[in-house]
Order: structure tokens, then sequence, then C-alpha cells
């Protein structure tokens, strides 16, 4: 063989990989006359091309790339290597410990939403057509490289029609994994007239999409709603819902500029949206002024519009508004993960749904819908899932590799890898056993697929939660990391932080480091101690019953009224055992103390008689936030103690007066505005104690809108640059991600002490 050629290498790590990345390089190669090849590799893709050209050839290519596709590195350099024939070919793929990044699954693309639609097409009304540009991933993906064979499309071989596609360098199919047509791919087992007619008679239907199933209903039907309530044992969370357009949500919810450009981004998530209520049954979101809405995602969603607006012609109807709105919520019961085999969804749905809807292919990982919200500070995650993950968060620098357990509620797994941030899909809460068995698969999952290994293993302080039990049941050192630093150390990892900062969390628990219930924090973080210093939390509240407190906020309130004699709502006492609560206290030597802002905001919420029962976690916070009209401020409200605690008494009492006065919307205005006036004042004394200007706000309690709105005015007036969750939730979501970033900072430390 003759080596005497030069040539260049050009290796290229990132989305590079089921995106169509191969015949976009292919193309491009040809087009600028370069002869060589391109190669699929474990770590991304290898290009070996003749040194003509070339330089133009890699601008036009970082310049034009494929929708899915993104280069995160790129590397240029000269070689000798054999004699390159003439033109351009496409090697077979090299196998070995893989590092490549994969898409999230994402929306079909016009080409392929245009071919469904078309008589003319092979791919008509088929409801699995995908391409290089759209389609599952993640869901379907077993190993890398990205391969057919290593993907769950690996059962359907290929007719010779999809064959030549699939072969075809020039075809917008050309290696598209998940390629497939009516003749040799998924079917669905049942007839769309027979599941539009389900819908139309107010049926339950269970219908397996990419992710997992969903529990498909007509949301104006009010007896359907009510009955996938009782049979789902959901009594008020919120339901999902789905809309063919933009134009069809705005009759139910005007949507903002931003609002629509996140419902129709690849990612599809469900996005919260100020809601009117008039026009749509109150049962869908009980107590709350906002409604999750969706667009379709898969052919299989599309398809089902198609049939319930009576199969129309041409393609004007996608964006025509129409007055169908479905509920669209995930197939499980209450608080477990989404049921994604077709064998549980026969055995388990049946107690739920009226209608099963199953297809022949496999789903290698369930994901969940994410959720947004779109504000004036900034858009926040509540759920990140299907569409965003596996993204990976860059770190900005090269950290020991560490894995984070999480902790207890809404749970995710993150591992570090150099410079990268591996972070699961939202798994549940860890207190059930099919969400930790989800954990457990989710886990082994990310470790075969992204090669990632780990030295050490960061968990939550709290010794009672499933996640640190598996964390001390690895064989490596476990760094134990105090929950609310955990969650200011995400963001701090998200923006590439490494210098002082005050960080405020407002959660709803966690175990402090003096073993108190925290939930209210105001810390500082020092980069030569590479650790957060508590400076400051909420002035203590007395809480009764321990963790029932977090499900019946009468308790709070009873509590609140108790420790600053506070008028206490006729309606507290018709909760159970609320007229005995004085012959419950009888004996108690010692009340336990909380700071949490959860805690506060469930008190509040049950003291003015919004809601004194938490049928799921929030939901008296959540009440309590649609109640505000307007925000109101009342500065004189605001008190900080020499133990620098943010002293609520007077706030509550004012609350209480202004509900007698003006009414509830006035003191939950009064309330929120206050409140975050205090926060902003406290926040502000701190700065002049640090000589910091710079401020983390997480917690999952600034998932409220007017909380975060308000105080990110105050701080951004006064010249503060504040620091939120950018790709992650403020909740517990993200906290994985903090406890590894920050025991990797203190592995680093350990390791230049030695």
């Amino acid at each position: 063989m003759n080596f005497k050629m030069k040539a260049s290498k050009i290796s290229i790590k990132g989305v590079v990989q089921g995106v169509g990345f191969r015949p976009f390089v292919y193309r491009l190669a040809i087009k600028h006359q370069l002869n060589g090849y391109i190669q699929n590799t474990p770590d991304g893709v290898e290009v070996v091309v003749n040194t003509q050209n070339t330089q133009l050839f890699i601008d036009a290519l970082k310049a034009n790339l494929p929708p899915l596709a993104s280069i995160q590195y790129i590397k240029q350099q000269p070689i000798k290597a054999p004699v390159l024939g003439e033109g351009f070919q496409i090697y077979q793929t090299k196998t070995g410990s893989s590092e490549t990044r994969i898409p999230a699954d994402v929306v079909i693309c016009q080409g392929c939403l245009t071919e469904l639609f078309d008589k003319e097409s092979r791919y008509y009304l088929y409801p699995f057509i995908s391409c290089t540009n759209c389609g599952p991933r993640y869901s379907t993906v077993v190993s890398l490289p990205y391969d057919r064979a290593a993907t769950t499309f690996d059962d359907f071989t290929l007719c010779n029609d999809c064959k030549k596609a699939y072969q075809n360098p020039g075809d917008r199919r050309y290696h598209a994994q998940t390629t497939a047509c009516k003749a040799c791919g998924p079917q669905l087992s049942v007839l769309f007239c027979d599941i539009v007619k389900a819908v139309q008679q107010g049926q339950i239907v269970a219908l397996k999409g990419n992710g997992g199933f969903r529990l498909i209903v007509d949301a104006k039907n009010k007896k359907a709603v009510q009955r996938l309530r009782d049979r789902k044992k959901r009594p008020h969370k919120p339901f999902a819902l789905m809309a063919l357009n933009v134009s069809s949500i705005t009759s139910y919810a005007p949507v903002s500029d931003k609002e629509a450009e996140l419902l129709q981004s690849v990612a599809r998530p469900i996005v919260l949206l100020d809601a009117c209520r008039d026009r749509l049954p109150d049962s869908l979101a009980p107590g709350l002024n906002q409604l999750g809405f969706m667009l379709p995602q898969s052919p299989v969603e599309y398809l089902l519009f198609y049939y319930l607006l009576g199969q129309p012609t041409g393609s004007q109807w996608f964006g025509d508004a129409n007055d169908i709105v479905l509920v669209a919520t995930s197939a499980n019961f209450s608080g477990g993960s989404i049921i994604a085999k077709n064998d549980d969804a026969y055995t388990l749905l049946p107690q739920i749904a009226d209608l099963i809807v199953t297809d022949n292919r496999q789903i290698a990982m369930k994901c969940d819908d994410s959720i947004v919200q779109s504000g004036k500070s900034s858009t926040s995650i509540i759920r990140r899932a299907k569409g965003y993950v596996p993204d990976i968060i860059n770190l900005g620098e090269k950290l020991p590799g560490v894995l984070g357990t999480g902790g207890l509620l809404k749970n995710t797994f993150c591992f570090i890898k150099d410079n990268h941030a591996y972070l699961s899909q939202y798994l549940g809460d860890m207190d059930r056993q099919e969400n930790i068995d989800y954990f457990h698969h989710a886990f082994n999952h990310f470790k075969k697929l992204f090669g990632v290994d780990f030295k050490a293993v960061a968990c939550d302080l709290h010794p009672d939660f499933y996640t640190t039990a598996f964390a001390q049941s690895l064989d490596v050192p476990v760094y134990p990391i105090q929950h609310h630093k955990a969650h200011a150390a995400s963001v701090m990892a998200e923006h590439h932080l490494d210098e002082k900062v005050l960080a405020v969390v407002l959660d709803g628990y966690g175990l402090g480091e003096d073993k108190s219930a925290c939930g209210g924090e105001l810390f500082v973080y020092k980069p030569e101690e590479y650790d957060f210093t508590l400076c400051g939390q909420l002035s203590p509240m007395q809480y009764f019953s321990g963790d029932k407190v977090q499900r019946e906020p009468w308790r709070m309130a009873l509590a609140l009224a108790r420790q600053f004699d506070l008028p206490i709502p006729d309606s507290i006492f018709e909760m159970p055992l609320a007229g005995q609560f004085n012959q419950l206290l009888q004996g108690v030597k010692t009340i336990p103390m909380t700071t949490s802002c959860g805690r506060l905001f469930d008190g509040v919420s049950s003291l003015l008689a919004v809601c004194h029962i938490n049928t799921y976690e929030a939901q008296a916070a959540m009440q309590l936030q649609s109640k505000v009209k307007k925000i109101f401020t009342d500065k004189h409200l605001c008190a900080i103690n020499k133990e620098n605690q943010l002293e609520i008494g007077q706030l509550l009492k004012a609350v209480l007066n202004a509900k007698q006065q003006r009414g509830v919307a006035y003191a939950s205005g009064l309330f929120h505005g206050s409140f975050a006036y205090a926060l902003y004042r406290w926040i502000e004394q701190q700065s002049q104690k640090t000589g910091s200007d710079k401020v983390i706000l997480s917690g999952g309690c600034f998932q409220n809108k007017y909380l975060l709105s308000t105080l990110c005015e105050y701080l951004q007036a006064a010249g503060f640059k504040v620091y939120l969750p950018k790709t992650l939730p403020f909740n517990d979501g993200g906290i994985s991600l903090g406890q590894a970033w920050l025991a990797g900072k203190k592995i680093q430390q350990e390791q230049l002490c030695v």
C-alpha cells in the first residue's frame, strides 16, 4: 500500500450520528471535488480528504449543518494516507468504546409531513414515517455507534424500496436508521377510524408514542375527563393538553411569540400558558389559571388530528385553527413512571383505558414529555425529559469522573465526564419501586451508551433517601452534599461560575447540615474552599405531624397561627382532626422548626382558605399563585433580625388583614410582592457585607412566576447579575448535576493538596 500521499484528517465530535451527517459531508465533498472518505467512529466521525480545497470544505461544513447536527469539536491535521481513489466514499462504522453524542427524539420534519399526506407518496398515511432530519432517536438506541443494528428498528428488515433509499447518499433517508414504510415497518394495532370513534364517544384511549403510552381523551367532554381522573386516581393534578397548532390554542390561552417558539420547537414540550378558562372544563386544571399545551410531535399524533377533522384535503389544514383539544397525559398511575412496554400496557392499563393502541416496535428508553414555562425573566424548564435528553451540558472545565445520584423527588442522576455532564431524563419520585426500577434501567443505559465511568459518587445528605443508599452501595468514595448547596451548585456548573457568589435557595425540604428541616437559605460561595457557607435563613417556623404537613397544609396554617397569633379561617376546622389540634399538642415537649419556603407558601395558602390539602406536590402554592391578579408591595413588611434571618410574622399579619379588607386576590398579590421585596433587601444587605454583586436563584419555589419575576426586577434594577437555571429545572430535577459538580471540585482540591 502506498502511504506517500499527503492528506488531511478531520476529526469531528458532537451530534453527528443519526442526523444525516455522513450524506451531508458526502455531497459537500463531491461539490468541492475532494477525494477521500467519511466514517463513523466511537468518538464521532472521521473525514479523510486530499488537501485541495480543504479549508473551504471545512468552512462550508460548519456553516451548513443538517438541522439536527451540532459540532462540539473539530480538528484538522495533516497525515500520510493511502492513495485515495477517485471520488468520495462512506466507509463502514468503526466500533469501540463510545463518546458519541446522539440527538433527542424530535418532531416530524416538513418533508415527511408533506409525504405523510401525499396520496402519490409510498409513505401516505404511514404512522412511522421518518428520515435523517426527524423522528425518534434516543428512545430507539440500544447501543452506539448509531447504526440500524444498534436500534430497536433492527427488528424490521427493509423492503427493496426502503433499502434503495437507505443506500443512496443522495436520498434524505440515506442511513436513516429509523426509516421504514407500510411494507416493512412497524404497524399500529388499531385502525385510526376506530381510535377516532372511541375519542368522539368519550372513551379513554391509551395510545403508544415514541417515549411511552399517553392517555387520550376529548378535553371538552366533562364526563370523560372526570372518568379519567377517577380511574387514574388523580383528583386535582392538571392534565396536559394537545392541539394541532398555535392558532387553535389561542382560543383557550393567549400565546406570546416566545411561547409560540417553544410550542413549535423540535423538542415539542408542554408549555404552561395563562388560560382563558371559560371554554374548557375547570376539571382539566382545578383551581389553577394555567393550562399546559403541546403540539403533535409524531406522525401518529398528526394522523389522529387528521382523522378527527374528517380527513381534510391539501395542506392548509396544518395551520388552520380548529376547536379540537385533547387531554394527552402520561399513561401511568398517579406517582408512577410512564408505561412503555406492550405487555405492561395490556396488563395495567385496562384499569384506566377503554381502548389500548400498541405497535410492534420496542422502546429502548422510555421518556416522559418535557414541561417548560416562559416568564418575564427567563424560560424555565419544569421537567427535563423528551426532546431535551440526552443533550449534554458543557461545564467549561475538565472535572474528575463523578456520579450524582440526586435526591427523592423529581429525580435525575448525572455523570460528569471530563468537561461534560450527562444528565438523565426525569425519573420520578424515588419512593416507589417502579420508579426505582426505572432509575436502574436508565443508569445502566447511560453507562452503556456514553461510556461514562466514575471514581466517586455524590448523594444527598439525607440518610434515608434511596439514592443515598444506592450511592453507598457502590465501591467508590461517597461525597454527601447538602440538598440546597446542590441546588446552587447546579446553577454554577451551568454558568461556568467559579468565584464569590451569593445564592438564595427556596425549596420545600432539604436536610440541613445541623439535621434541621431547611428550605429557605442564603449562601455565599467561597471559591478558595470549593463550598457554600450558610449566612442566612428564613426565620424558623413551627410545624407539626412530620411528613403529614407536606400533604396537609392546614397543619402548617395552624402552626403559623399558633406561633404568630393569627386568625384561623373557619374552613380549616372542617378538616379531620383540626378541631382536636390543641389536644394533639398536649404532651409535646419539643416543637419542631423548619425554614422551608415551600411550607410557608402552603401555610399562607391554607390561611387564606385557598387550599387545605395537597393531592399533588405544590398544589397549595400553585393555587395561591393562581389567585394573583396584580402584584402589590409593602416595603415596610421587610424585617431582618440580628441572626440574618428573614422575619415573616409581620408579613403574615398584613396578608391576612388584607384578605379581610380587600379579598384573597389582593392578599395573594401582596404576599408575593412583599415577600419578593424582602428577599431583595436580604440579598442587598448580604452583598454589602461580601462585596459580591452576583446572585444565584434556585429551588422549586422559584417556579412561581410572580415571585421570580418580581425579585429579578428588583435585583436587576439595582445592578445585580442574576443567574438562573438555563437547561435544568429550578426543582430537584437539577440537583444531581450540582452534587456531581461540587464533589468534582472537592476532589480536585484534595488532589492538589496531596
